[in-house]
């Protein structure tokens, strides 16, 4: 008899579990797993003009793309354009950028950390322009 009473009380507690197993997998929602960030350009600032400049701008991220431009001055004879990236803070030179003689174009992409940067600019008989991108990661939602 308490055999039996036992038998009766652990199938019902068996019965029990398998219920709120079967009811947990199927209320269970799957969640998509994380996806990886993407980087979104976003503009920091351009700038044109002739001759020598500084140029300071703020990256909080650290990654950018600089894109320039140069065209020779009417009149002058082929100039030469030179940039270069340096600390905001410590003033030491980071990357040479460029150095282009004559008319041209081009992108670079610069990656350090997250700070003040100041673009030196050096450039004789040539009209230039530069176009600064700070690459913000995000992260899509769907």
């Amino acid at each position: 008899m308490i055999s039996a009473l036992l038998m009766r009380r652990n199938r019902f507690w068996y019965v029990c579990i398998a219920t709120l197993v079967a009811f947990g997998a199927d209320c269970r929602r799957s969640v998509p797993p994380p996806r990886d960030p993407i980087g979104i350009p976003q503009q920091v600032g351009s700038w044109e003009g002739t001759g020598d400049h500084t140029i300071g701008f703020v990256s909080n991220s650290g990654k950018f793309r600089i894109r320039w431009v140069t065209r020779p001055e009417p009149g002058r004879p082929e100039g030469v354009f030179h940039l270069t990236v340096h600390s905001a803070v410590s003033g030491r030179p980071l990357q040479d950028v460029v150095e282009q003689r004559g008319a041209g174009e081009g992108t670079v992409n610069f990656e350090d950390d997250p700070r003040q940067y100041n673009l030196m600019v050096n450039s004789t008989d040539l009209v230039w322009s530069i176009v600064v991108d700070e690459v913000v990661l995000v992260t899509p939602t769907s």
